[in-house]
């Protein structure tokens, strides 16, 4: 890779829309008469504080791009309007600032896409847009509601929706403050929640929290969790453009990597690459996730996630002939990466466990369970919502991501669990992970949420992956179906996919629970429009494991 040590960067270049707002950009070029390629970074999170570990504008320029870090609409530098989650809005303005490079006398007219998170998820809404001279995308954790719901099984990502938007609060306070706007009272409960959201989720109904009465505010929490749930388009990115999709096992919105990058292979897109790390969504990458240490390669700065970041522009920006993966993945627990040409990676099979008892203990076996009739119930109170201990969550608020131990649960009667015999020799975890259980509740509605675990030989217990449903979405998110209390009904629950090694001594634990708050709204049981229920009702829930009505849980292993 050819190195140049010497650039220039020029703050502040407003690029017009089409509307004839002016958005602000650093513009970072290689001292060179020759034109280059761009890389377009467009964040609502500050252009002069701009610097993820997966690609950095700088490093862009050392290999010979351009790169343009530019404020989105109505934010720091930007004028405009700023409009949270406005995915149509932030498509417009990606196509015009494309094109606004790519006439520029020092671009080649190639132009490219990079950014983590909502950076991420703008790149998507651009490619559908097809700016002429877009060329290639890198979206990083970006995230796409059709793949959310079936993470979250349709229950609201309470913290994550809360949080995020009070970090984008702080500028929209002091643009309010500067344009002679000030309320001190409203500015003091953006403050204070920022520091700690929690006493927000105390709130009854939850959409009628103090937040979103501030005049002004930019969102309703009707409005941000619509938006959140509403698919920006069918197929959710353009099908056909060069794509390197990146994600991270313990990233809330991971799948979207993992579906976006299947979606494109089923078009026959030889052009698209996903590289899978052991992260959390978080723009530092490094090795220590959670409580656990994943090893020296496992950062994304040992594994030059950033050079083969640069390679994939290499080969779609300059036409250069190099190497790069179909898949690169990180499993977890191995200490190492792994290529592959698919995923699920060639040759992962499928293996399935049933919930059943071995001698009075709720296990966990390969063999389907021998009884009649069987079940196991346990009482969710939305009073007490069972608390979120690590996961896919967002690190935003108070909340711990990634690999947390269990532990902190074991007090807690309202879960159940059922842990496999000690694996004597090492299974390697690699695929896509569902849940089928038969299930009933005494309430109109409730959750059945689904954590797969490992548990080592002291007993510490980490989460691997997690899935959730909302009773009243189990015939798809497309609509509610009501539910008749008592009825025994079968539900299919995702948790995902993953890649992690299960050690010899370990033991697999299935946790079935009805509530992971605040990471997730906690549910009335009574069915009420989401976001709008003051009553609760306590719900018995019940798992039936029985030969009739099995349930498992299936995952790919490779051999």
């Amino acid at each position: 890779m050819t190195a140049t040590t010497s650039y220039t960067v020029t703050r502040s270049v407003f690029a017009p829309m089409r509307d004839g707002v002016h958005l602000s950009a650093d513009v970072w070029r290689p001292d060179t008469k020759e034109p280059v390629p761009a890389i377009l970074f467009r964040t609502p999170y500050d252009r002069s504080a701009y610097n993820p570990d997966v690609l950095r504008p700088q490093q862009c320029v050392e290999a010979g791009f351009a790169a343009v870090v530019q404020d989105m609409r109505g934010r720091f530098g930007s004028g405009g309007e700023w409009r949270p989650l406005d995915w149509e809005q932030e498509a417009a303005d990606s196509y015009d600032t494309i094109e606004w490079i790519a006439a520029q006398s020092w671009c080649s007219d190639s132009v490219g896409m990079s950014g983590l998170s909502y950076c991420g998820t703008v790149q998507l809404a651009a490619s559908l847009t097809k700016p002429p001279h877009l060329k290639a995308i890198a979206p990083t954790m970006a995230s796409s509601a059709e793949f959310d719901r079936v993470e979250t099984g349709g229950a609201l990502r309470l913290d994550l929706g809360v949080s995020w938007l009070l970090v984008t609060a702080i500028d929209w306070m002091l643009r309010r403050r500067a344009a002679g706007l000030a309320d001190p009272e409203s500015e003091a409960l953006i403050l204070r929640a920022v520091q700690d959201p929690r006493f927000l989720y105390a709130v009854r109904p939850l959409c009628e929290m103090p937040l979103f009465s501030i005049e002004g505010f930019p969102i309703s929490f009707n409005e941000l969790y619509a938006k959140l749930n509403a698919p920006t388009d069918r197929n959710g990115i353009d099908l056909h453009i060069p794509t390197l999709h990146i994600g991270g096992w313990y990233d809330f919105s991971h799948s979207t990597a993992v579906n976006l990058f299947k979606r494109q292979v089923a078009a026959a897109n030889s052009h698209c690459h996903l590289v899978m790390g052991p992260w959390t969504h978080s723009g530092q990458l490094p090795q220590i996730q959670g409580q656990v240490n994943f090893g020296a390669m496992a950062s994304g700065a040992a594994s030059k996630l950033h050079e083969l970041v640069l390679t994939f522009f290499r080969r779609y920006l300059k036409q250069e002939t190099v190497q790069l993966p179909c898949v690169r993945y990180f499993l977890m627990n191995s200490g190492g990466w792994r290529e592959d040409s698919a995923w699920p990676p060639k040759g992962s099979t499928a293996r399935r466990m049933y919930l059943g008892m071995e001698g009075g203990v709720a296990a966990l076996a390969d063999s389907m369970p021998n009884h009649d009739l069987a079940s196991d119930e346990y009482r969710y109170d939305p009073r007490d919502p069972t608390p979120t201990v690590g996961g896919r969550n967002l690190g935003v608020g108070r909340l711990s991501m990634g690999p947390i131990a269990q532990q902190a649960l074991d007090h807690r009667s309202d879960m159940l669990r059922y842990t496999s015999r000690t694996f004597l020799d090492t299974l390697d975890i690699a695929g896509s992970v569902a849940a089928t259980f038969w299930v009933s509740s005494s309430a109109l509605d409730t959750d059945f949420i689904v954590k797969l675990i490992d548990v080592d030989e002291t007993e510490v217990a980490l989460p691997i992956c997690e899935g959730a449903l909302r009773l009243r979405y189990r015939s798809g998110f497309d609509r509610e179906t009501p539910y008749t209390p008592g009825a025994v009904e079968p539900l299919e629950i995702r948790l995902g996919h993953v890649a992690w090694r299960v050690l010899p001594g370990h033991r697999l634990r299935v946790q079935i629970q009805s509530a992971n708050f605040p990471h997730l709204d906690a549910n009335p049981n009574l069915g009420d429009p989401l976001g709008s229920g003051v009553a609760v009702a306590t719900a018995t829930n019940k798992v039936f494991r029985d030969r009739i009505r099995a349930s498992f849980i299936e995952f790919g292993v490779l051999g």
